[in-house]
């Protein structure tokens, strides 16, 4: 996905309120803006978002000297999912498909996006888990992973934010047959997506393979990732792309990707003729489709 117009304010407002959240004064923060104004009027707007957002936060860390300017929120983030995983653990074993069940709490923790929005709003997380059991999501297309889960040998996950991570712990659990599952995080600090740290704090390997992926993107750009995450990604028999940054930069791959996030941009929205908060499950081969449907 390309970068739109509409994308480069939020750049900017993601800078502002970073250094304002950490605590940085006022002559740090002007820097800050300086440098990512500048940034901003050379970036090619044929690059995805993560792309540009990349540049953004770099510049953030290098002007505060802090390494992981969202480290508190994305503790609180863990340690919030750690306290619902109980609950949606009963939901799903009660549920006539468990399956769909973890797939509607995995994409509710997509709500813990400090990208999309920096605050820390109690009201706004818990509406997202409280839609877990009427949010419209695409059963077919949940059928249809299934299946291809449970002929696999392999499955590897894209991870998104912290804190989402325990709820893909609990989807993970919940998937049929016997695939090795390997479980991808950013391979350094990037707004509040996860790390192996984050994905650790979260139980990840006692349920996947953790395989940092080598970049600080957020997002999954192929051309940037190391050469082991390149291997799993491309051996496996099945990928799965965890939220809206991945979405934008493999919903045009060449491989089959499964997507499940929240829409979080009226950007992504208008393109994709999709709603403000849509909860998405999709595939690069069911995307296509669609279009083809729509020019017959």
């Amino acid at each position: 996905m390309k970068t739109s117009l509409d994308c480069i304010p939020c750049f900017v407002r993601q800078a502002l309120d970073a250094g304002r959240m950490i605590g940085s004064d006022e002559k740090t923060i002007e820097q800050i803006l300086k440098r990512v104004l500048l940034a901003a009027s050379n970036f090619s707007l044929e690059l995805t978002p993560p792309e540009m957002a990349q540049t953004v936060h770099r510049i953030v860390r290098e002007e505060t000297g802090n390494p992981d300017p969202y480290k508190k929120l994305k503790e609180k983030s863990t340690l919030h999912a750690n306290e619902a995983a109980g609950k949606a653990e009963g939901f799903i074993a009660d549920s006539e498909r468990p399956f769909e069940a973890a797939i509607r709490f995995a994409i509710a923790g997509n709500i813990l996006d400090f990208g999309a929005r920096s605050d820390w709003d109690e009201s706004v997380i818990d509406a997202s888990f409280d839609k877990v059991q009427h949010q419209p999501v695409d059963s077919e297309a949940v059928d249809i992973l299934y299946d291809e889960i449970k002929q696999a040998g392999e499955v590897l996950i894209l991870g998104d934010n912290a804190g989402e991570t325990v709820f893909d712990k609990l989807l993970i659990e919940q998937f049929p047959g016997s695939a090795e599952v390997s479980y991808a995080v950013k391979g350094a600090p990037i707004i509040n997506d996860a790390t192996e740290l984050e994905a650790i704090e979260a139980g990840i390997e006692k349920a996947a393979r953790i395989v940092p992926n080598g970049a600080d993107i957020p997002g999954t750009v192929l051309s940037a990732c190391s050469e082991e995450f390149l291997d799993i990604y491309n051996r496996a028999d099945v990928v799965i792309s965890k939220g809206q940054g991945n979405f934008e930069t493999l919903n045009e791959c060449e491989r089959n990707v499964y997507f499940l996030f929240q829409v979080k941009c009226s950007v992504i929205a208008d393109k994709y003729g999709l709603e403000y908060g849509n909860w998405i499950v999709t595939s690069r081969e069911l995307i296509k489709k669609g279009s083809q449907e729509q020019c017959v």
